[in-house]
């Protein structure tokens, strides 16, 4: 059973990570659990049961991460829409024309002249008002552009971040691409559980521990995303 294909074995580590606790799981021990469901030695697909593992994890993060922006994104436009809603005048109740009484049917019983020329009264419409320049959601910014959200928003970085990643202003999400890169192009990987990343000199200004796992990198990062 060595020979599995690469197609199958990943469907039996997949199935493994699903309902594994991520942040204690190693590769080893998925090797392990699929040697003994299968009954061979897998220790000539190491690699690929590493690679495997890695990109499941990887792509679990990036999962969690569009999650927690989305769900900013949510929370920033309900608080927008109630901000809206509380500076939108209530509507003026419309007044509808009564009927008037003919002189001859007042109240006395008694009659009268001809009556009026008209059998019903019609207010006087009131001029509108005029609108407050920019609108109610303008913003003081002439209210033309959507407001930017928590997934696309271009937060300001700090400046052990800014060096890092060659830019000033990203938004989070592509933030955590780039270090993951770096962690790739580095082969930042600890051999030993390959979950985890130790920091180079550079990395290390930015997460400021030497050893993070890869699948929470998001609070370590956090801090240097500025208002």
């Amino acid at each position: 059973m060595a020979d599995i294909s690469k197609e199958d074995l990943k469907a039996e580590i997949n199935a493994i990570l699903k309902t594994a606790d991520l942040s204690v799981v190693s590769a080893k021990k998925v090797r392990e659990q699929v040697e003994k469901k299968l009954n061979c030695s897998l220790l000539s697909r190491k690699k690929d049961i590493d690679s495997i593992v890695m990109d499941f994890i990887n792509e679990q993060q990036e999962e969690s991460d569009a999650s927690v922006e989305e769900q900013e994104e949510a929370s920033e436009e309900e608080e927008v829409v109630k901000k809206t809603a509380k500076k939108r005048p209530q509507p003026t109740p419309r007044k509808v024309a009564k009927k008037r009484k003919p002189a001859n049917e007042s109240s006395s019983g008694s009659e009268s002249g001809s009556g009026s020329d008209s059998d019903y009264e019609v207010p006087k419409k009131k001029a509108p008002k005029k609108k407050a320049a920019g609108g109610a959601g303008g913003g003081g910014g002439g209210g033309s552009g959507r407001k930017s959200t928590g997934f696309t928003r271009a937060y300001n970085l700090s400046p052990e971040l800014s060096a890092l990643m060659g830019a000033e202003s990203l938004p989070r999400h592509e933030v955590v691409k780039k270090v993951w890169a770096i962690i790739k192009e580095r082969n930042l990987y600890d051999p030993k559980n390959k979950q985890f990343a130790i920091c180079d000199d550079e990395l290390m200004k930015v997460m400021k521990v030497k050893r993070f796992r890869t699948f929470g990198m998001l609070k370590h990062l956090k801090p240097h995303f500025l208002d």
